[in-house]
């Protein structure tokens, strides 16, 4: 709200003891002393009823204390009283947008422009209210036009930056943040935006950089102290790392902080903690008014079965389930595609669009828009295969979308959200005593939880080991999860395996400069050469699918263990030993080597993990077993059988709908084995 002086050309001529009462007023409501200007206000209304100042400045003060309703009427009165107000125009807009009257909110502001062309806190506004409608070119416009009318508005700046973020332009957000930055340093918000663009980019120093001073400024700025530990794991940087864990964990179990429910899966070993965390992130969302009412329906011919993702491109989970979404048997089941990502084009991007009976693309709809759009094409069944990972929009499903709802894959872990209806596990990642950690009903599928695409490709075109930068004669430890999951009591583990293991390697995933040199000085604090280390540059799907036979044993990570990246070794030949951990991204890896026949290769405690690597890295006969039988089992156990898991998750849909047609509430259960399909 702008509290501004009278407008002289639309004032009438005042007695001088009005006008004084007036700067009064003013003086004591900028200082917060409403009552005092209130009453001056009325004083001055009691004598003339249609003074456009008094009206005006009452109707800000009103809007000041939240009675919206009364600030709209008084507001109403002022502009009649005086219609070239332009600022009570533009009031009476921010009024109208508190009450949720978007559409009447835009037209004030139109006319708060033709009033006023040059204002430029109008189209700031105006462009505000079309972001949020996701009319992101029109926003992008405004923003601009503020921009050209005031220039020092860091406000523009960084809402230029979120239509920019929204566009997939995120190099442009980024300078977009760090203009508003210098305009208004202080600005705890922009500090934020700039981490978060700065984390999708990679460049994670910056986003710590960011993060430190936005924490300067406010230290409850919500999300910010787990987005900072989480960004430190993603460097390696593990200064301070027990004590800042065990003091966000504290603060999550007493419900003191907000933190990000993905980023705190591998900063917990608790499912109870998880839930905590999950239960809060979903409070703090905003509140949704209108929710479908669920109307019980008999089942119909074929279930509607959605999945709903940003990753319907080149993208793990997209890897993952592409097979699934082609095999789904269409006399039971119509499947629809709602993406709200990028539209990478690609094969890919294609192959999924074909595998689908229909792909709506939805990425410039509101959640509340497409959460109608679910519900007029009939979806019975949606799936969220996103849960808390980056670009998640969960409030489609908070608008109740669909009568049965589904947490499935992309987030290994609870939602903690009410309307979410089921999670879909199996009972080595969730065991039937845990899920009382889970706000979700359990649904168990046999074999394994996770999807797998049998059509994967695996590059003939292999490199020799000097060519991938290893020694041709060393024993390679594999360790190619993402950087946030290694924690220094893996590398600990790592680095001994390295000292009791003559001419070995430990081979990663290169993620920068900076990740390479903290590493690097990890490995020279326990005794290890830097030259221990090889990091691999990303590649092609197909050529990293092959390179992985250059290693001879992978190194899981705990409490989060390798998803995507275990069946990956798996599907290339390469064996994997994991210890199983408590939670259930702690867990997958051990899912998986059950389904292909390798529980063997599962430790139940961190010193059990070391001993098997080191027994797997000396016992060469052992190894070369290991190798033969996973060769042996890939094609013959139900992990990479695509067509197998597609019938057992389809038995656990017609479960659920079954249950709901008998308008049952949800329920924990078992999905049903089926007979291995030729």
């Amino acid at each position: 709200m702008k509290i501004p002086k009278p407008h002289p050309k639309n004032s009438t001529v005042l007695p001088t003891n009005v006008e004084k009462i007036i700067d009064w007023a003013i003086a004591a409501q900028r200082s917060g002393n409403f009552s005092d200007a209130e009453l001056a206000f009325r004083t001055i209304l009691s004598n003339n009823r249609m003074h456009p100042d008094a009206l005006h400045l009452l109707g800000v003060l009103t809007a000041q204390r939240r009675n919206f309703p009364e600030a709209e009427q008084l507001l109403k009165k002022a502009i009649r009283a005086a219609p070239l107000n332009f600022q009570a125009m533009f009031n009476y807009a921010n009024v109208l947008l508190a009450l949720d009257r978007q559409e009447d909110a835009l037209a004030a502001l139109n006319d708060t422009i033709v009033l006023a062309p040059n204002y430029a806190e109008a189209y700031l506004n105006r462009g505000a209210i079309l972001l949020r409608r996701l009319q992101l070119v029109e926003a992008l416009a405004d923003f601009d036009r503020a921009l050209v009318y005031a220039p020092q508005l860091s406000e523009a700046h960084a809402n230029r930056g979120n239509v920019l973020q929204r566009l997939g332009r995120t190099h442009e957000a980024r300078e977009s943040y760090k203009t508003a930055i210098s305009l208004a340093p202080t600005n705890a918000k922009h500090h934020y935006n700039l981490a978060t663009t700065s984390r999708r980019l990679g460049r994670y120093d910056e986003a710590l950089s960011a993060l430190d001073a936005l924490l300067v400024i406010d230290r409850n700025f919500p999300l910010a102290i787990g987005d900072r530990l989480s960004v430190k794991m993603h460097l390696c940087d593990w200064n301070s790392f027990e004590p800042e864990k065990t003091e966000l964990i504290a603060e999550v179990k007493a419900n003191a902080v907000l933190t990000n429910p993905f980023d705190f899966l591998a900063i917990s070993s608790s499912a109870d903690e998880q839930l905590t965390c999950a239960k809060k992130f979903v409070s703090s969302l905003p509140k949704v008014t209108k929710q479908n009412r669920l109307q019980y329906q008999a089942p119909n011919s074929r279930i509607h079965l959605a999945y709903l993702s940003g990753d319907f491109h080149n993208h793990a989970t997209a890897h993952l389930m592409a097979g699934v979404f082609e095999v789904h048997n269409r006399s039971k089941f119509r499947v629809t595609a709602i993406s709200f990502g990028p539209d990478q084009s690609g094969p890919v991007r294609d192959r999924l669009r074909e595998s689908f009976d229909r792909f709506e693309d939805v990425r410039l709809r509101t959640d509340e828009e497409i959460a109608d759009l679910i519900r007029e094409i009939g979806v019975n069944i949606l799936v969220d295969l996103k849960g808390y990972t980056e670009g998640c929009r969960p409030q489609i499903f908070a608008y109740r979308a669909a009568p049965i709802q589904v947490n499935y894959l992309g987030y290994p872990g609870t939602t903690g959200a009410p309307y979410m209806d089921y999670l879909l596990a199996d009972k080595i990642v969730i065991p039937e005593d845990e899920q009382k950690f889970y706000s979700e009903k359990v649904v168990y599928l046999p074999d394994c939880y996770q999807a797998n695409d049998t059509k994967r490709v695996i590059s003939k075109e292999l490199q020799t080991r000097s060519e991938a930068g290893l020694p041709d004669h060393a024993f390679v430890f594999c360790a190619f999860n993402n950087t946030f999951k290694i924690t220094p009591e893996i590398f600990d583990i790592w680095m001994r395996l390295l000292a009791s293991v003559d001419n070995s390697v430990l081979w990663l995933i290169d993620r920068g400069q900076v990740v390479r040199e903290n590493l690097s000085k990890e490995a020279i604090a326990r005794g290890v050469s830097a030259n221990r280390l090889v990091f691999a540059p990303q590649i092609q799907l197909d050529q990293h699918l092959a390179r992985h036979q250059l290693a001879d044993l992978f190194l899981d990570t705990l409490p989060y263990n390798a998803h995507t990246t275990a069946s990956d070794a798996l599907w290339a030949g390469l064996p994997v030993v994991t210890c199983l951990g408590t939670t259930f991204a702690g867990r997958v890896a051990g899912s998986l080597l059950s389904a292909i026949g390798l529980s063997e290769l599962i430790a139940h405690s961190l010193n059990e993990y070391e001993i098997l690597a080191l027994k797997a890295a000396t016992d060469h006969e052992w190894l070369a077993s290991l190798k033969l039988k996973l060769r042996s089992n890939r094609d013959i156990f139900p992990l990479f059988d695509t067509r197998r898991f597609a019938r057992n998750i389809e038995d656990a849909y017609e479960t659920m709908w079954e249950t709901y047609c008998q308008q049952y509430p949800p329920a924990s259960s078992a999905a049903r084995t089926n007979k291995r399909i030729k």
